[in-house]
């Protein structure tokens, strides 16, 4: 063999072994985040730090259960858009992480255990202009169990949905658990669920429910889109409380998803996430949302360490509820 060809074997050979090398970073997603707002930050991310994202999207519920069926194994790298109580009652499935920027967010937001808020969105009603006139908007969590509304309340399974738990625990919290079960039974009477509240939005937009219980960010977008769809707070009461990530026990690339979570607190996301209706945790981000501030609302203080340490106990009470109603 010439000199020349052995020269050509070697640089071959070294560029076949260079292939894996010159293969593009991945990282695993599971997410319960609205599309619209997948859509904004993960091209952006991708954007960002040349990595591929791949997102498997589902309720809270379907995927704590999966990465429960999957414990052990390298699956998801970041659990992104479920609510704290969710991360707080499966700790064993997450790492604890201490982002960088950390020391931007507002004195409202913390890290609770391994869940670390990246955005903030109030519960809230949607009703649909066409079918109801102002004088027939329920205004506190009490009216939406008036038999008027039978049949005419979409919402999410807090089984399935972290914003329906969210909606459920809220009630337990701001009237009594005696009290609070008593309201949020009736309401029970007047709705039809949903396994996903991110439907719930389109349900009330498209006229297939009069009212919708829901983040208001996504029933924002069909508002301000042009939709009849008006955009109400409870009177009685509504939390605003932080939408988090964290990282998994056993993340196939811990880096990357380190990565992801610092970039969802950066200035540009936390930007990208106000022009997409969601309130921003960091103390130095000029809003330009058009939510209504939260100085105008009835917020209350809702208790994320109970809601987390009662989840079971509450579902498996609201599961009971459920099967006498039918």
């Amino acid at each position: 063999m010439t000199l020349f060809r052995k020269l050509s074997a070697l640089v071959t050979l070294g560029a076949v072994l260079a292939l894996p090398a010159l293969a593009q970073e991945k990282l695993t997603i599971y997410s319960a985040a609205p599309q619209d707002l997948l859509d904004h930050v993960v091209p952006a991310f991708e954007k960002s730090t040349k990595i591929k994202v791949d997102v498997i999207k589902g309720g809270s519920g379907d995927l704590i259960n999966r990465l429960k069926a999957e414990a052990g194994r390298t699956t998801a790298d970041v659990l992104f858009s479920v609510s704290t109580d969710v991360v707080e009652a499966n700790s064993k499935l997450f790492t604890k992480f201490t982002p960088e920027a950390t020391k931007f967010l507002a004195p409202a937001f913390k890290i609770n255990d391994a869940a670390i808020p990246f955005t903030a969105v109030a519960t809230s009603f949607g009703v649909n202009r066409n079918q109801l006139t102002p004088a027939q908007y329920p205004k506190t969590w009490i009216d939406l169990g008036n038999p008027i509304y039978k049949g005419k309340i979409s919402a999410g399974r807090p089984d399935k949905s972290g914003s329906a738990y969210i909606q459920l625990a809220l009630i337990l919290q701001i009237y009594g658990e005696d009290k609070g079960w008593d309201v949020y039974s009736k309401i029970l009477d007047n709705t039809v669920l949903s396994n996903s509240s991110g439907a719930v939005s389109k349900f009330v937009n498209d006229g297939e429910a009069s009212i919708g219980l829901s983040n208001e960010d996504t029933l924002l977008k069909y508002k301000v889109g042009g939709g009849p769809v008006e955009l109400l707070y409870p009177t009685d009461g509504t939390s605003a409380i932080a939408d988090v990530m964290a990282l998994t026990a056993t993340p196939a690339n811990a880096k990357g998803g380190k990565a992801f979570i610092e970039f969802m607190l950066s200035k540009e996301a936390q930007e990208i996430l106000d022009s997409v209706g969601r309130r921003p945790v960091r103390a130095d981000i000029a809003t330009k949302s058009a939510l209504t501030p939260l100085s105008k609302l009835k917020v209350v203080s809702y208790n994320d360490d109970w809601a987390g340490a009662n989840r079971a106990r509450i579902l498996a009470k609201w599961n009971d509820l459920l099967l006498n109603k039918k």
